[in-house]
């Protein structure tokens, strides 16, 4: 993780980078958040959203999951599946995140993590918003977290192609991803493009 470049953004995120580098055994955590701030950066670009809003959009990415860090080892360590009582705990994540961003000083990064599980039709998590009750920047982690959770291998879940995540997001377009969020994934993602994505 590029600690320098993400401190001369903001100085205020440099004790999250601290929490984020004691993750004690899911090494992919941090990778995994480094690509979803990349390709949130790149849909936010896309769609024509100002380079500071992508930029802020970036940092959001990297502590998207940071609320994850205050779970129990034995829960974010765990190779077996999860019980239903583990994924309540996992469930948390969002708004956890949101209190440890709130305290650093980044409320608009608090806010679109908060909402990053939050999902077009209302059965997202954590407060079931809706809708256009979901800010557009929390919809573009939402579609980006998504594609790369799919294409890439995760402790609970092996890699996808690439072809098969955009099948899967056209597929849920409307209910869990919003629309122009979802676009813009596919012409950043799609063949043609000449950057790689979650890498």
């Amino acid at each position: 993780m590029d600690h320098e470049s993400i401190a001369y953004a903001d100085p205020r995120a440099v004790p999250l980078l601290r929490l984020l580098a004691t993750n004690p055994c899911d090494e992919d955590l941090v990778s995994h958040s480094e690509a979803v701030g990349d390709l949130a950066r790149r849909i936010a670009l896309w769609m024509g959203l100002p380079e500071r809003t992508a930029e802020r959009l970036r940092l959001a990415g990297v502590f998207h999951d940071i609320g994850k860090l205050v779970l129990p080892r034995e829960i974010l360590c765990k190779e077996e599946q999860l019980s239903e009582e583990e994924w309540i705990q996992i469930r948390r994540h969002p708004e956890t995140g949101y209190r440890l961003l709130m305290e650093a000083g980044l409320p608009d990064l608090a806010t679109w993590v908060r909402c990053h599980h939050e999902r077009p039709d209302g059965r997202g998590y954590p407060r079931r918003l809706s809708g256009g009750q979901i800010p557009p920047e929390a919809a573009i982690l939402a579609v980006a977290d998504s594609y790369c959770a799919m294409t890439g291998d995760r402790l609970h879940q092996a890699a996808i192609s690439d072809g098969e995540a955009l099948a899967e997001v056209r597929r849920c377009t409307g209910s869990q991803f919003a629309p122009a969020a979802a676009a813009a994934l596919a012409e950043v993602a799609s063949p043609a493009a000449t950057v790689a994505v979650c890498a």
